[in-house]
This record gives structure tokens, C-alpha cells and sequence, in this order.
């Protein structure tokens, strides 16, 4: 599965946080997490397995190497602007879905 990590500051305590999110598509984002609203444009988005960060998220490449993460919240999407250290990985299918989230 492919999986994409970011690293951000938390507004609530202002700390580093880093969030983890195996790739969804947005209709089975939309399903599981009971959201509305249309999909991130050219955008790969992802349900997150870490304890933090948001619920899902979506990544958009605006130029070669560079990359913008955004968050899902009341049928709008909103950009990170902390957002930094993108790293993006694979972790095994288990062929059992999506790993559920990790928590703290």
C-alpha cells in the first residue's frame, strides 16, 4: 500500500507532530468517514493510520519534488502551512483493506 508522512505543527499545542495515511480513494474515504464534498483536484488522498493528524488528508504536487498537504474539515479542504518533511513509502497488503488507525 502506498503511504505518504508529513510533519506539521499542532495549532492546539504548537508542537511537531508527524501524520501517517495509507493512500484511499476519495468515495471510500467519503464511505467510511461519512464525509461530503468533492475530491482534492489532482490531488492523491489518504486515510491516516497514526495517532496524529487529521482523519484523512490529500497531497498535491505542484512542481517537481514539491509538494502540498491538505486536511478534509466541514465539506471543505484546507491547506497545511507547516506542512513539511513529505515522505512517501509503501508498507505491505495485507489484502485484509485498510489498516485501522494507530492510537497514542
Amino acid at each position: 500500500m502506498d503511504t505518504c508522512q508529513f510533519t506539521y505543527i499542532s495549532p492546539q499545542d504548537y508542537m511537531k507532530r508527524t501524520a501517517i495515511g495509507v493512500e484511499q480513494a476519495w468515495e471510500v474515504l467519503c464511505a467510511k468517514l461519512h464525509r461530503e464534498g468533492p475530491e482534492l483536484p489532482n490531488a492523491t488522498h489518504y486515510y491516516t493510520i497514526s495517532p496524529d493528524g487529521p482523519e484523512l488528508f490529500a497531497v498535491v504536487q505542484i512542481d517537481d519534488g514539491c509538494f502540498e498537504v491538505y486536511y478534509h474539515d466541514c465539506s471543505t479542504w484546507h491547506k497545511y502551512i507547516t506542512a513539511h518533511d513529505i515522505i512517501f513509502d509503501k508498507i505491505p497488503d495485507t489484502r485484509n483493506g485498510c489498516p485501522p488507525r494507530a492510537t497514542s
